[in-house]
């Protein structure tokens, strides 16, 4: 009746049959098990239920109608009068009704043909986990079941028939599995419980066993906690006593009810059975042995353990009892022996440590030797390892009760005559470590009344390894010496634990794990703060053991223990991760231990509050622990005291935590910060300098990505969903580059402290990473050993790395300190470890080359390395070489890798001839081997083993350079070389280049075409393109270097840079159709690349990659309709390739055709299932079929395999993985789409406008844009919670991006996809479409149709918010944005038309303002409107002037709508606010000067005259309400200008400007009192007066504040400006004698330190410049902060001064500001700095430009700025910019490197005879210009030897110089020589000083300067083979083109300038020339001249492009060149 076994053999768990087969079903057929979902069961449920309940009465003969409850109280006849059988099927399907009732079984296919009602429950009869949510019985069926239950076992029939009792027991262990009410589990008191152990003593088998199977039903896991262990004590209590009966049925019955118990238990309750089953193994009766055999058998299998393994965590007990009965009962060792399968000897080899101890105690020799017999050695051997000695010693020291010593030698002399002369301090000094670690698990296992016995031994172990004997007199002392022993071993003892817990020498069992937590706790709680030295090893331990659910809880006391013992100090250290810790982990502690936690968190509140409060930032949140919520209330308060930036720094600063438990945490609550502050973060982002924190978040984000991709999912996800909040960030504004970690070996490792700062880095940045993942035991050996030796090479040990008073003057304990945490706990077992190397067999002679094409990658990298290793060169060289050479072999290649550089470079510089030939030979042999086309594994190998080669190069390069910036510093400063070093140097740069030399340029080019490595081959190309220029100079023409110039296009196909192609074709002389469609594709031309590819599909239409070329570009170009009918043209299920179906998916989405998206998705094969599209394709499917959860799933899996797809490789800029953050952008917002508003806390319209504002981000990427927008229209379509508007309004965003992108189609499609969803606003884009077109007159008709027709009625109407400034004096408006929006629209295109009234013009403006009175941008077009009413009638004369400009009306218009638009935003501000000042400005003078007599009679002047003053008192009056409405950093933008008009005539406005100065300074005044501290210091009484009557007003202002401190405030920072200012003076002023490098600050100028600290900012750009809002659009310009709250103030002012080398002596001072940093300025003496000043602002107002134009800003174009500040008319500061070269610096180095020094002697004749007729030009072209080489591209070469930065620095300075150079020549700047264009070392960026030339003042000189900026051949030849042409024409076109578009705001900044009363911008002139203006008006008309294209004498603009090449052709004609002076060098 009771089975364990399954028809296939295995085992399973059985299943309670229906006793006798008893038929309870009819017309049964074959009965066939089927797994059904749930919700299947949940539909038969019902049905089977009350099968099984018809049964029951069918066979008690019951009325069908009988429920449940009523069966128990009707049946007491009905039960008597069946058979024993119906009464066993009776309590059978009652059991069966439990199961059925939890849907925990397995249901027969066909439920209506059951035969017999046998189910399979997987809870009763099963092991998969227990659901509760799906496996419990409510409480009503629990007691029904119950109930019935006990009446029938209860009655007299039933307690007669055994078989029925049996039946009955069975039934009842199925409704107690699903039980879960504590009132029917108890064992000792419910009925169930109490009648089980009653039957375990009946006499019937049947019952006892069924008892038995039912005894774990109340042990099973489930159960309260404390019922649970009262039950398995009362049910082991039970057992044990019936197990002293000495019945042998009762013996069977234990037995088996023993092994039932084992299935539940865990722990100390399964090692008491095992122990009990054991001793049965000894039974005197052989029947009772072999049951406890079986059973012991079954329990293995039950377990699917190893006999072995299932007994492994008990030989603790289990061994000595085996050992003990090993003579008097030794069928026990022999019955366990076999059940192992092995011999006894085994056995008692095997448990050897685990007897030992007793035995010795014991003293039993005889035992002792037969365990030394079977381990073939003596008593003494056997006790002498070190394991079984620790073990002995610690057994005996614990169980000794006295003379401790006199006992353990007493032991071991009776055991071993051997031990007779050992002394016990020998034997304790040999293994203290593992004694204390074998008595601390001991203080674990006991309870506290044993644990004095522990300490005591403990003491006696520390005397004895002291030496210090006798009883210790008192407590402290005993302390003391135990204290002083843990501080010594705790390292020790934590790696013998922590490689138990971490399975570091094997698996080891879970109770072993528990019992090592346990020691640790003891350990802290004894030792306190003496473990501090193991703090890092012991938190590290504890985390590891955490993270095991088996350790979680026992783990977490251990750490709760140590932050109890713990000082204020280390407890900071470990609050963040503690909390981290509770946070996560929460769920798996035990309740008990919950409440500890909770008790240790109150208490770290209450007593560390000042610490907390400290590091509440780095505190992870406990919101998801109701327990916890009190503590997370008193965190938030703390939390939000803190500024939003100071919450992101904290999450960041969490984020890059060295514990992945912290980083986890904090990533989750960025999750949530980010999802919050979408908003912020867009500020941050997209402001016109993004704050740099956005970078450190965004690589912060991207490194936990790469770092967790391999080995923490869950981290990886979050990371990368994080990213997809932040968005896809604009690569060209926000860099996040990644640091390189990088060390270079100067020295060739003679130095001894570079050589261990070399060896520190390959110990954290290779070796330890190769350790942790070293699968293979011998090669972890090896790398152990390596670590073990570097460390001691490192003169680093345990003793330098204890902590002590000294440590800041341990140069080895700082180096130690500075490796990360995670890096010192994997070096900490190394520190004292004692691995050894065998030495190894001498290995023969390396035969050269190494390489051949049977080679293995890692056989040939290994051999090479280890050959390099064997010869090297050199003290260091020698030891730390012989090291590596003995692990090289054995290891994985990132070592080898690693190392080859360094090797290589040793041989080069210390090897022979020979071995130096060697290596040149095996570089150059693996570069020019043939690459294998049919061979992958071949040809694989060779370029692995090329990017070693291509390592080599890099680091030999990087390795010149450095060792040249060395001797060149050597030669300049204090020498560091002495000459015969100097030689040396020059001598190993010599060898190393002469090896890299013998390797042919175009053999480097090839291969890295082939590694892919393309900015590398276009390196090595253009140098062979240079040598073959060189070599056939004499005669060959352009067309033979055709080739090489086409193969250099072939490489830039391959870079993302357009520009350089172009420029290479402009280099062939025909292009073929291959070369004109990829210049056609770069550049975005995609009709005419349609077209032709078209063509070829027709000729070819299987051509798999034509088909993706065709693709590709409709994609691009936005037909994706096209794309679609060209799809289904290829009969998509029957294309051999599936890349089609990519482009398929997403032009189904954006088309939103998804059944042509079902149909594509049904074709993708398994092959496409990482593809994005596809995967994107699915989830909108399921959104579709609205399947949220499918639809979650999916994204999820997509977004898993995007994070895949981050590495190290593709992170190290945005740039590079810019194509997989924008597909986590597109997640991100199809899951916020998808999941819909109400799952989030935004409303819909929020959503709206964060998902346009997210849009931004991606700046000038329209690509990207475009497919966001198809994304989200999909998804908006899908999810039903968004309207038709909403759709309409992205398709408007695509329709505007594709028509400035120059896609008319695309828009027009998109515009007609608007209007189909009823957004009548789309006229307005289709209006500008055909504006676009040229067809005006239809763009204005169609405008004004729509306005007419009334077409924006249907939107929604807004009442406008309370505005700050009245526009119209009256009622509020309603606001219908589209509407005003197409009435400005309309305004603009008649005004620019010039053909309608000025009246009605106005008219048209007014009414956009009518419907949009916040609306920026119509006050602006209205203002400008007025501006060029005013600027035409200011050109007429005098006599034809309007009365409206006389009487100032006009400019009274133009000054108050520029002011108004400001109130709504800032978009303009920098063309209105400096026009508005400067009409108000000069409408103040014009009052003020007599009219002319001529014009107009006196009565007319009169009137004219005060209509004026009226005007200007309403002017004023208007001023001064927007001066106190507007926030002050409005006027911050153009304080300079309004400081300069300071002293103005008339007196109410020069009060009002002293007003403004004044609400500036209130409200910055760390910034702006830099300005005005210079106007007090004027040399001008009027300026210095009206600056003390601004600082006056200031005063004023503060007192009437409402804040006294802020008033306080502010007047002691103007106090201390003052001082400071003043000694700023004294240090640009101060005489400094002779010519000194450097000098005092203090002693030599006299500087006071005092002044410092000051809350003034740093002048710096960085500090002085104004943030303006972000948004554009309903600005609320109060709310925004310019500047930011932790910008950087002056904290202290270095000693030390840098004097330059010029006739003024400018000196560098250097200040350190509040962020620690040190910054430097440059005190400028006798120079009037405003007009650098104000050039500098010019400058930043074009790199805005240039930064919003989509080209310019994919360019980064930009022009190199710094802050300007000056002190008074004659001196000043500038920003120092760090590491400048210029450009004569540059080039003479070089040549002097040629042995080439300008002879200006002999120069100066030949270029006066050149300039001397044009005729005589050919003298600078063949006599000047041949002395002089090109050679400015090696200094790109040298600087930056790696390719990729190479490239990057070439292509910066390429476009920097042609920004600046347009920039110049529209200002008129000369004077260019080499002093004055300088070069950025880090970036090759151009930069240039001296702006004194300006306004064409060059053409003034003696020798006029003819060329419109400096491109000499150095120049032209540092761009590239493609010369002038590609990256730089293209830069000047665009530069040319955004100076055009931005024509009006230049002008008017310009204007402010020129009309600058304090500044001279035009200066006197040399002589006079007609072409070079002298008056403002001439200087502005020349400007624009230039701007607009206009020659000089030529009344035609040229185009951008033609006026671009005649500039060209200008600056580079030989002719110009040549008449230029000879200090400007045209020949250099």
């Amino acid at each position: 009746m009771l089975s364990d076994t399954s028809k296939s053999g295995h085992p399973v768990p059985r299943i309670d049959v229906l006793p006798y087969g008893y038929d309870i079903g009819a017309d049964i057929g074959p009965r066939k098990r089927v797994r059904l979902d749930n919700a299947d069961i949940a539909s038969n449920v019902g049905d089977l239920d009350l099968l099984l309940n018809r049964r029951i009465l069918q066979i008690l003969g019951l009325p069908h109608t009988t429920s449940l409850p009523e069966i128990g109280s009707t049946t007491k006849v009905k039960f008597s009068n069946v058979d024993e059988t119906a009464q066993s099927n009776v309590f059978y399907l009652l059991g069966q009704m439990a199961c059925v009732k939890t849907n925990s079984i397995q249901l027969p296919a066909e439920t209506r043909a059951l035969r017999s009602m046998h189910f399979y429950c997987s809870t009763c009869d099963g092991q998969s986990p227990r659901k509760p949510e799906h496996y419990w019985l409510s409480e009503s069926e629990s007691e029904g079941l119950m109930k019935v239950l006990e009446h029938l076992i209860k009655l007299p029939q039933v307690q007669k028939l055994g078989r029925s009792r049996a039946a009955a027991i069975l039934a009842s262990k199925r409704v107690l599995n699903h039980c879960k009410e504590s009132t029917y589990l108890d064992l000792a008191t419910s009925f169930l419980g109490q009648y089980c152990l009653q039957a375990l003593r009946s006499s019937s088998r049947d019952v006892r066993i069924a008892a038995g199977r039912q005894l774990p039903s109340f042990l099973r896991n489930g159960i309260d906690g404390d019922l649970l262990r009262r039950n398995r004590i009362l049910a082991l209590d039970f057992l044990r006593s019936l197990s002293e009966k000495s019945e042998l049925s009762l013996q069977e019955t234990c037995i088996l009810a023993w092994g039932q118990i084992t299935r539940v238990s865990s722990g100390d309750e399964t090692n008491i059975v095992l122990l009990r089953l054991v001793n049965y193994l000894g039974h005197t009766n052989p029947l009772v042995c072999g049951l406890a055999y079986d059973e012991l058998q079954r329990i293995c299998n039950h377990s699917s353990f190893s006999a072995l393994k299932l007994l492994a965590p008990f030989w603790r007990t289990l061994a000595p009892t085996v050992v003990q009965e090993l003579q008097r009962r030794p069928q026990i060792a022999q019955y366990l022996s076999d059940l192992l399968s092995l011999s006894v000897s085994e056995l008692l080899r095997m448990t050897q440590i685990y007897t030992l101890p007793y035995l010795v105690l014991t003293k039993q020799r005889d035992l002792l030797q037969r365990i030394a017999d079977a381990c073939n050695r003596s008593i003494q051997g056997v006790c002498m390892e070190p394991d079984n000695m620790s073990a002995i010693l610690a057994y005996i020291m614990l169980r000794s009760s006295g003379e401790t010593e006199v006992t353990i030698m007493t032991a071991f002399q009776v055991i071993s005559s051997d031990f007779v002369n050992v002394n016990c301090s020998e034997l304790v000094k040999a293994e203290p470590v593992l004694i204390a670690s074998e008595l601390l698990k001991a203080a674990g296992d006991v309870d506290d009344a044993m644990k004095p016995n522990v300490y005591e031994a403990l003491h006696f172990l520390a005397s004895l390894v002291y030496g210090k004997h006798g009883t210790p007199r008192g407590t402290a002392r005993k302390n003391s010496i135990t204290g002083s022993f843990f501080e010594t071993h705790v390292l020790g003892i934590m790696a013998n634990l922590s490689d138990t817990i971490n399975d570091s020498k094997g698996t080891q069992a879970a109770g072993e794990k528990l019992r090592c937590l346990r020691a640790i706790q003891e350990m802290i709680k004894i030792a306190k703060s003496n473990v501090n030295n193991a703090l890092p090893q012991i938190s590290a331990c504890l985390r590891s053991a955490i993270k095991n659910p088996e350790l979680c809880n026992e783990a977490f006391l251990s750490w709760m223990a140590m932050t109890g013992a713990l000082g204020a100090d280390e407890v900071l250290t470990l609050i963040e991760p503690t909390f981290a810790i509770i946070v996560q982990y929460w769920d798996s502690f035990k309740l008990s231990s919950q409440t500890q936690a909770y008790d240790m968190v109150s208490q770290l509140l209450q007593t560390r509050a000042t610490s907390i409060r400290d590091v509440v930032h780095t505190i992870p949140s406990l919101g998801s622990i109701p327990l916890m919520s009190k503590f997370e209330d008193e965190i938030n308060k703390l939390k939000h005291q803190m500024a939003t930036k100071h919450q992101l720094q904290s999450l960041i600063q969490r984020s890059r935590h060295e514990n992945l438990t912290v980083v986890e945490r904090a990533l989750i609550e960025l999750e949530m910060f980010l999802e919050q502050h979408q908003s912020f973060l867009y500020e941050l982002a997209v402001n016109e300098q993004p704050d740099i924190i956005v970078s450190e978040l965004v690589r912060t984000l991207l490194d936990i990505a790469v770092q967790a991709s391999d080995s923490d999912d869950t981290t990886a996800i979050l990371s990368t969903r994080c990213i997809g909040l932040l968005g896809c960030l604009d690569p060209t504004r926000i860099e996040a580059p990644r640091e390189k970690k990088e060390v270079l070996v100067l020295s060739n490792f003679q130095e001894e402290d570079e050589t261990v700062d070399f060896v520190l880095f390959f110990l954290q940045e290779v070796l330890v990473k190769a350790f942790l993942s070293a699968a293979n035991p011998r090669a972890q050996g090896f790398l152990a050993y390596a670590m073990q030796e570097l460390l001691k090479f490192c003169g680093i040990n345990g003793a330098v790395t204890a902590r002590h008073q000294e440590k800041h003057a341990n140069t080895k304990y700082l180096r130690w300190f500075a490796f990360p945490e995670s890096i010192r706990n994997s070096l900490t077992p190394f520190l004292n470890s004692k691995y050894v190397v065998t030495a190894a067999t001498v290995q023969p002679d390396t035969e050269y080359p190494i390489y051949h094409p049977t080679i293995s990658h890692g056989q040939w990298l290994r051999t090479f390395v280890y050959d390099l290793l064997r010869k090297g060169q050199g003290d260091n060289v020698v030891d730390l070489f012989d090291v590596l050479s003995r692990v090289i072999r054995t290891q994985d290649t990132p070592i080898s890798t690693f190392l080859l550089p360094f090797t290589a470079l040793n041989i080069l510089i210390s090897g022979t001839g020979r071995q130096r030939r060697d290596v040149g030979g095996e570089l150059l042999v693996v570069l020019s081997h043939a690459l294998p086309e049919g061979d992958p594994a071949t040809k694989s190998n060779l370029v692995y083993c090329s990017q070693n080669i291509f390592q080599v190069l890099d680091y030999l390069s990087r390795w010149c350079q450095e060792k040249k910036k060395e001797i060149s510093t050597s030669r300049t400063s204090s020498s560091r070389l002495n000459p015969s070093e100097i030689e040396t140097a020059f001598t190993q740069i010599r060898s190393v280049e002469s090896v890299v030399g013998t390797i042919p340029a175009d053999v480097i080019s090839r291969r890295a075409v082939d590694c892919k490595s393309y900015a590398r081959a276009l390196f090595y190309w253009e140098q062979y393109i240079r040598q073959q220029r060189l070599e056939a100079r004499s005669g060959d023409s352009d067309e033979d270097m055709e080739p090489l110039y086409e193969r250099l296009q072939q490489i830039y196909t391959q870079i993302d840079e357009p520009d350089g192609i172009e420029g290479i074709s402009s280099h062939l002389q025909v292009l073929d159709i291959d070369q004109q469609i990829l210049e056609h594709r770069k550049a975005g031309r995609w009709t005419a690349v349609q077209s032709w590819y078209e063509l070829l599909l027709s000729e070819r239409p299987q051509d798999a990659d034509v088909q993706y070329n065709l693709l590709t570009c409709l994609r691009d170009s936005g037909q994706h309709d096209v794309l679609l009918n060209q799809i289904d043209s290829f009969n998509i299920s029957s294309v051999s390739s599936s890349s089609p179906l990519p482009f398929a998916c997403e032009a189904s989405w954006v088309t939103g055709k998804w059944s042509k998206l079902e149909k594509y998705l049904a074709h993708a094969p398994a092959s496409l299932n990482g593809n994005f599209n596809i995967g994107v394709g699915r989830a909108l499917l399921a959104l579709a079929k609205n399947e949220k959860e499918n639809f979650v799933k999916i994204l999820d899996d997509v977004r898993r395999r995007t994070a895949k797809r981050l590495s190290a490789t593709n992170t190290v800029s945005l740039q590079a993985c810019h194509d997989v953050l924008l597909k986590l952008h597109a997640l991100t917002e199809i899951e916020a789409i998808g999941r819909g508003p109400k799952h989030g806390s935004l409303d819909r319209p929020t959503m709206v406008a964060s998902l346009n504002q997210r849009l931004d981000l991606l700046g000038a990427f329209s690509s990207g844009k475009q497919y966001l927008l198809g994304l989200r229209r999909a998804a908006m379509q899908l999810s039903r919670d968004f309207s038709n508007m909403d759709i309409a309004s992205a398709w408007l965003t695509s329709a505007k991006l594709a028509r400035k992108a120059g896609f008319v189609h695309q828009s027009f499609n998109a515009v007609l996809h608007a209007s189909q969803l009823g957004d009548n606003s789309a006229t307005i884009e289709h209006s500008r479409l055909l504006w676009k077109e040229d067809h005006h007159r239809k763009a204005i008709q169609s405008l004004k149709g729509a306005i007419a027709a009334n077409a924006f009625r249907s939107h929604e109407y807004l009442q406008t918010e309370k505005p700050s400034t009245t526009v119209y004096v009256g009622r509020q408006q309603e606001q219908n944005v589209p509407k005003a929006r197409a009435h400005l629209l309309l305004a603009k295109w008649v005004d620019r038309a010039g053909q309608t009234q000025s009246e009605s013009i106005v008219q048209e403006y007014q009414q956009a303002i009518r419907w949009h009175g916040r609306c920026e941008k119509a006050h602006y077009y209205l203002g400008k409107h007025y501006n060029k009413l005013f600027e035409y009638e200011k050109a007429r004369t005098m006599a034809k002037r309007a009365q409206t400009f006389l009487s100032g009306e006009t400019a009274k218009l133009v000054v108050d709508n520029y002011l108004r638009s400001l109130a709504y935003g800032a978009k303009y501000i920098y063309q209105t606010l400096p026009r508005a000042l400067t009409v108000w400005l000069e409408l103040g003078i014009d009052i003020e000067q007599p009219p002319e007599a001529k014009h107009g009679s006196p009565d007319f002047w009169a009137h004219t005259v005060q209509q004026r003053r009226k005007i200007l008192t309403v002017v004023n009056a208007h001023i001064k309400k927007m001066c106190d409405r507007l926030p002050a950093f409005v006027f911050y933008t153009a304080f300079s200008q309004i400081v300069a008009r300071i002293v103005h005539p008339t007196p109410t406005v020069s009060l009002l400007l002293v007003d403004i100065v004044a609400k500036v300074i209130g409200a910055h005044p760390q910034q702006a009192l830099w300005t005005l501290l210079a106007v007090v210091k004027s040399s001008t009484k009027e300026r210095a007066l009206r600056g003390r009557q601004c600082l006056e007003k200031i005063h004023e202002n503060s007192k009437s504040s409402k804040n006294d401190t802020d008033g306080k405030d502010l007047k002691t920072l103007i106090t201390h400006g003052q001082k400071l200012s003043d000694q700023l003076l004294h240090v640009c002023e101060g005489d400094i004698q002779g010519k000194p490098y450097t000098i005092s600050l203090t002693r030599d100028l006299g500087f006071v330190h005092k002044t410092a600290p000051c809350r003034l900012v740093v002048p710096l750009e960085s500090t002085l410049s104004a943030s303006l809002p972000a948004a554009t659009d309903n600005v609320d310009m109060r709310k925004h902060r310019a500047f930011a709250k932790d910008t950087v103030t002056i904290s202290a002012f270095l000693d030390q001064v840098l004097v330059l080398n010029s006739l003024q002596k400018p000196r560098k001072i250097s200040i350190r500001g509040s962020d620690g940093r040190v910054y430097a300025l440059l005190c400028k003496p006798k120079d009037d700095l405003r007009k650098d000043q104000r050039l500098m602002e010019f400058n930043t107002m074009i790199n805005r430009f240039l930064k919003k134009d989509a080209e310019s800003s994919q360019r980064r174009l930009y022009i190199k700025t710094y802050a300007v500040t000056p002190l008074n008319e004659e001196c000043g500061l500038i920003e120092w910019v760090n590491n400048l070269k210029t450009l004569r610096e540059i080039l003479l180095s070089i040549y002097r490197q040629r042995s080439i020094v300008p002879n200006f002697t002999e120069l100066r004749p030949l270029l006066d005879e050149a300039r001397s007729s044009p005729s005589k030009t050919s003298i600078f072209i063949d006599r000047v210009l041949p002395k002089f080489p090109a050679v400015f591209h090696e200094w790109f070469v040298d600087m930056f030897p790696e390719p990729g930065a190479w490239f990057a620095a070439r292509l910066r300075y390429t476009r920097s110089c042609a920004v600046m150079s347009i920039v110049g020549h529209v200002l008129g700047l000369g004077d260019r020589h080499g002093e004055n264009i300088l070069f950025e070392e880090g970036n090759g960026g151009t930069f240039h000083v001296d702006f004194n030339c300006l306004f064409d003042k060059g053409l003034t000189f003696e020798k006029p300067e003819r060329v419109p900026f400096r491109l000499t051949h150095n120049m032209v030849d540092a761009f590239g083979a493609y010369g002038y042409e590609g990256p730089f024409r293209k830069s000047c076109e665009l530069t040319t083109g955004i100076l055009r578009q931005h024509e009006d705001t230049l002008m008017t900044i310009l204007e402010t300038f020129l009309y600058d009363p304090t500044t001279d911008f035009i200066g006197k002139k040399k002589k006079q020339v007609s072409r070079v203006p002298d008056t403002p008006e001439g200087v502005l008309d020349s400007v624009r001249n230039k701007v607009r294209g206009l020659l000089p004498a030529e009344s035609v603009p040229l185009s951008v492009e033609g006026y671009v090449d005649e500039l060209i052709m200008q600056a580079t004609n030989p002719e110009r060149l040549a008449t230029m002076y000879i200090g400007w060098c045209a020949f250099l």
